[in-house]
């Protein structure tokens, strides 16, 4: 276990939140199916640029992110918490060593969870009002969506999902301490994350 700590949001949290980490946030039903459109996934989302093996996430869950990285985030790694048999797919937490003692992110790759759609069922729980917040990003090309389920979303926390391939997402939950706290915003701590994520099975896990 290289250096992790979080939180775990997931998609669980737009499908359950749709799957939630970390400060866990809600879900909500999976979208019905819809036509694809010209970009080839449904609800018009876009496609990710080449798909990317998950099998080193699922091996190894906290190795996306080492310590040195997790420290670039705003507080040096305290522990880690691999979680190989989450019932939606691996996940693993990397907890901050910062005052509070809670903070962190959580990861997970929805291997498991074979209803949950991909980026294009998060776009489907937009289109059908599931979703009380949707904001699209990219990281090294690969489609993001920042998204809550939620109404009133606790301070610093932040959920957000990154595709690996066209039906699969590795989702982000960050909660942070919302009133004092060393760290970039929520969600733009949860992109960083996402980043590292991409790069490391870009390099095949390495």
């Amino acid at each position: 276990m290289t250096s992790r700590r979080a939180i775990t949001v997931s998609l669980a949290a737009v499908v359950v939140l749709l799957s939630g980490c970390a400060g866990e946030s809600g879900q909500a039903a999976p979208a019905s199916p819809a036509p694809q459109t010209s970009t080839g996934l449904s609800f018009g989302a876009p496609a990710v640029p080449a798909p990317l093996d998950p099998a080193p996430l699922e091996k190894a869950p906290c190795a996306a992110m080492t310590a040195d990285q997790v420290a670039a985030l705003g507080a040096p790694l305290k522990t880690v918490r691999s979680k190989p048999e989450n019932p939606i797919g691996p996940a693993c937490s990397w907890i901050f060593a910062y005052e509070d003692g809670t903070s962190g992110v959580t990861g997970t790759v929805f291997t498991k969870d074979p209803s949950h759609g991909g980026i294009s069922g998060l776009y489907g729980q937009k289109q059908f009002g599931g979703i009380t917040r949707f904001e699209p990003f990219s990281v090294n090309g690969y489609p993001g969506v920042v998204y809550n389920a939620s109404s009133n979303p606790p301070p610093g926390s932040c959920a957000l999902a990154v595709g690996v391939r066209d039906d699969l997402t590795y989702t982000i939950s960050v909660a942070l301490d919302g009133l004092k706290h060393p760290f970039a915003e929520g969600c733009e701590l949860g992109k960083k994350v996402a980043g590292y994520v991409v790069q490391y099975l870009q390099k095949g896990g390495h």
